[in-house]
């Protein structure tokens, strides 16, 4: 799961923004600097870290180096903080079923033999072979297509960018969750949210989501994210078992992960140490978002 779930986000925010139609409009006003958004966050003590918005993924690495101020910010830290170590050598089979259940009982009839045309067009036939995997390891085999079919990689995401340049420039490299922890949030994520995850992976394979998404983190647009967080947040689905399904998603996914990666940052500056720290912009912005915990504890949040 870690970060391919993020794609159903953006996939939330430009649904979120296509029925307001105000994409455009909002990005017309923009005043902030343009490029990916950082923030100078700062406790009375006047010690300082920094919070530099990420996005998983990128068509080519056109956009590095970024801009002077958040790369002196970089260079002006001795330690990096990521969510998790995403360049790590790790085992990550895909999970199956071991209760007798196949994903047939998992995901209903439309919707797999919809997934497994798709999977056909990438592999060319489909003999039953992924049947035994969870819906989850289905979300993120259908997502990899998604991804990799609208021209995107993650190679050239902007938390890898700084995890890469960390380890070659000797940094300091923290994780402020890690990959066992974001695992096991898959644990409360249902097959209703799943098979809702996957049918707008189905429906996005154009990859104007993640087009949309990219124009609003290039521009470092933090007034179109912020709305489009918080209208995702609040957005009411027809089946109530899915709204509140949903909701315990959102729990878990955002506003326990916001304060878990708020409180780490408030580590780092207690122990005087300058960290840079990077995490996905979908955690940062929002009425439950880091910068709100840590402005809501006293902290000094500057966007700069």
């Amino acid at each position: 799961m870690k970060k391919r779930i993020l794609l159903f986000l953006c996939l939330l925010l430009a649904a979120a923004l296509s029925m307001q139609g105000c994409l455009s409009s909002l990005l017309s006003v923009q005043t902030e600097r343009r490029g990916p958004a950082m923030w100078i966050i700062e406790d009375n003590d006047g010690h300082r870290c920094y919070l530099f918005g990420t996005f998983y993924a990128g068509k080519d690495d056109s956009m590095f180096p970024l801009s002077d101020v958040i790369e002196d910010a970089y260079s002006y830290c001795s330690a990096v903080a990521v969510e998790y170590d995403m360049t790590a050598d790790v085992a990550d089979a895909a999970p199956v079923y071991d209760d007798g259940t196949t994903i047939k009982d998992h995901l209903s009839e439309n919707v797999y033999n919809a997934a497994v045309s798709l999977i056909k067009i990438r592999d060319g036939e489909y003999k039953g072979q992924y049947d035994d995997y969870t819906i989850a390891a289905w979300y993120s085999i259908l997502d990899q297509y998604v991804t990799s079919s609208s021209g995107y990689s993650t190679e050239y995401g902007t938390d890898v960018y700084f995890v890469k340049k960390a380890k070659a420039d000797n940094k300091k490299l923290y994780e402020l969750e890690g990959a066992e922890y974001l695992d096991g949030i898959g644990a409360y994520i249902s097959d209703r949210v799943y098979e809702a995850f996957i049918i707008s992976l189905l429906n996005s394979r154009g990859g104007s989501s993640l087009s949309s998404y990219d124009t609003i983190y290039k521009n470092g647009d933090m007034t179109t994210l912020t709305y489009a967080v918080n209208s995702s947040r609040s957005a009411q689905y027809q089946d109530a078992a899915l709204s509140a399904d949903m909701e315990t998603y959102y729990t878990k996914m955002f506003t326990e992960r916001n304060i878990k990666i708020a409180d780490g940052i408030k580590e780092y500056l207690a122990s005087g140490e300058r960290v840079f720290v990077a995490v996905d912009c979908s955690h940062i912005v929002g009425n439950d978002g880091i910068a709100a915990v840590l402005q809501s504890g006293g902290y000094k949040v500057i966007r700069k």
